[in-house]
């Protein structure tokens, strides 16, 4: 990154801007170049990553229908036209594309196929990949369906699985290491208790993925309140999951099982201010004489395992054409928080984009491809992580997917104490750590009949404190947390739990 370039001339910038700058160990490694063999060819809302340098761009043409107000006002039904998928493999600024895409065409689009079973892409904003090479795509036909793609060699195939969601618009999207499919609605409603739906993976016995009419009922649901909702993002295991609403402008964590069920945690809170806003660009809604246009919003989101950080892309939901009613003032925003999971804490691996594309550029809408990655016109919508713990993101307005890599080592964090069930126990219980041995980390359970301060310490063989995993105030239930342990040696430790007048203490095995 030149970060000589920050320099006196550029002193209009914000002070806020500024403050980003501790996050300047990200850098953009790769950007599909816009108008070239190279590029998508559209508007890219979201991207399925595979593996590192392998991912599937999902692409849209967007239209606005005649009276209908921008994307920015979160109380008007979305409209879009017609999706497609391109692949990319060992991609650079300017190769790495699978397929032919015709620069800006018109009327492109991907069907699902499976015999005589047919489906348009269409108006999806997210997709997500799988390390098994299937692609997601939250799909906004009449059956809302999750349709399913699979990328091979050259190209991206349609796959027989599909899962119908019901009536209502969705878009976020989360498959968690055990297969479990993760869905949200665009709108959370009264008349609506199953905002969230959960459905068994494409491997579970007796599922509906691949068998007509592929109508499964969830095995878990969530009812959110009434509001407008964007992103998604789950914990591998699936116990932790992260929900965005445009409308309130922030994330609400819930925890608990896709199997058990999940509660609201009320300690997480993360929530964008009044410094996440763009000045210049408002768009009065004579309706409502509210400004809209002006607000960045949390939208796509995924969780990185196993630092344990949630990652927030944070930007406007732009609108149909921006230029009808904004100036380039309008590019100025576009960020990825990192966050704490256990409290909603905005963390220093967080990055600017808007201000990145700024410093290395002197401009927000200028594309600088191959020497410098610049994509500019920023419109972060989603984000996902590779198993290097590279950064692959988009610039939606620019065309383009990018690559970020972090000079740095990502801070790693430890989860704080998940609920696993408030029904009360009859008696204190430390339970056997699992897995055991483990390497690096390990969970550990325990049940308290009442609510009191507890500590959960870990010691080496000597007694030797080593680590403190809990000293705080737990309600009574089911409870657990994760030892992480990848900087110790192999060997014996123990963990004891003290609660009230209950004390515990059992054995674990870190192998290396």
């Amino acid at each position: 990154m030149k970060k000589t370039l920050l320099t006196v001339s550029f002193v209009f910038l914000t002070t806020l801007a500024l403050s980003f700058q501790a996050y300047s160990q990200w850098d953009c490694v790769l950007s599909t170049e816009d108008a070239s063999a190279n590029g998508p060819g559209y508007q890219v809302p979201s991207v399925a990553l595979i593996k590192a340098n392998t991912f599937v761009a999902l692409v849209i043409r967007v239209q606005i229908p005649a009276g209908q107000l921008p994307y920015d006002d979160v109380n008007t039904r979305d409209s879009a036209s017609a999706n497609y998928l391109v692949g990319y493999s060992n991609p650079t600024d300017t190769s790495g594309r699978m397929t032919v895409v015709p620069y800006a065409q018109p009327g492109l689009f991907t069907r699902w196929v499976s015999g005589f079973d047919e489906i348009q892409l269409y108006r999806a904003f997210k997709t997500v990949g799988t390390p098994d090479s299937l692609v997601y795509v939250a799909n906004n036909d009449p059956d809302h369906n999750i349709l399913v793609f699979r990328l091979s060699k050259d190209s991206v195939i349609s796959t027989d699985y599909r899962i119908t969601t019901g009536t209502d618009d969705i878009m976020g999207l989360a498959v968690d290491n055990n297969g479990y499919v993760y869905v949200l609605n665009v709108y959370g409603t009264t008349a609506n208790t199953k905002e969230v739906k959960i459905f068994k993976g494409i491997k579970a016995a007796a599922n509906a993925w691949g068998q007509p009419p592929h109508t499964d009922t969830p095995i878990q649901t969530i009812d959110l309140p009434v509001g407008v909702y964007r992103g998604l993002a789950v914990s591998p295991d699936g116990k932790q999951l992260f929900i965005s609403s445009v409308s309130n402008r922030d994330v609400v964590k819930y925890q608990g099982t896709p199997t058990g069920g999940y509660t609201k945690v009320a300690g997480f809170s993360f929530a964008l201010t009044a410094g996440d806003s763009i000045p210049g660009t408002k768009y009065l809604d004579s309706a409502s004489s509210t400004d809209k246009w002006d607000l960045a919003r949390p939208l796509g989101m995924t969780y990185l395992s196993p630092n344990n950080i949630l990652f927030v892309a944070a930007a406007r939901w732009l609108g149909f054409n921006i230029k009808a009613h904004n100036s380039s003032s309008a590019y100025t925003y576009s960020r990825i928080y990192a966050v704490n999971p256990n409290n909603g804490a905005i963390l220093a691996d967080s990055i600017d984009v808007a201000n990145y594309y700024f410093i290395n550029s002197g401009s927000y809408t200028s594309q600088i491809f191959v020497t410098q990655h610049i994509s500019g016109y920023s419109s972060t919508y989603d984000v996902a992580f590779d198993a290097n713990k590279d950064m692959y993101a988009q610039s939606f307005y620019s065309w383009t997917v990018e690559k970020w890599h972090n000079s740095h080592t990502l801070q790693t964090i430890t989860l704080g104490v998940r609920e696993v069930s408030n029904s009360v126990p009859e008696q204190y219980s430390l339970a056997q750590n699992y897995p055991n041995p483990f390497n690096p980390t390990t969970t550990i359970q325990f049940s308290l009949k009442t609510g009191s301060r507890v500590e959960l310490t870990v010691t080496n063989v000597l007694g030797q404190p080593v680590k403190t995993l809990v000293n705080e105030e737990v309600t009574a239930g089911t409870h657990e947390v994760t030892f992480d342990a990848r900087t110790m040696a192999s060997g014996i430790y123990f963990y004891t739990l003290k609660a009230a007048n209950f004390i515990e203490t059992k054995k674990m095995i870190l192998t290396k």
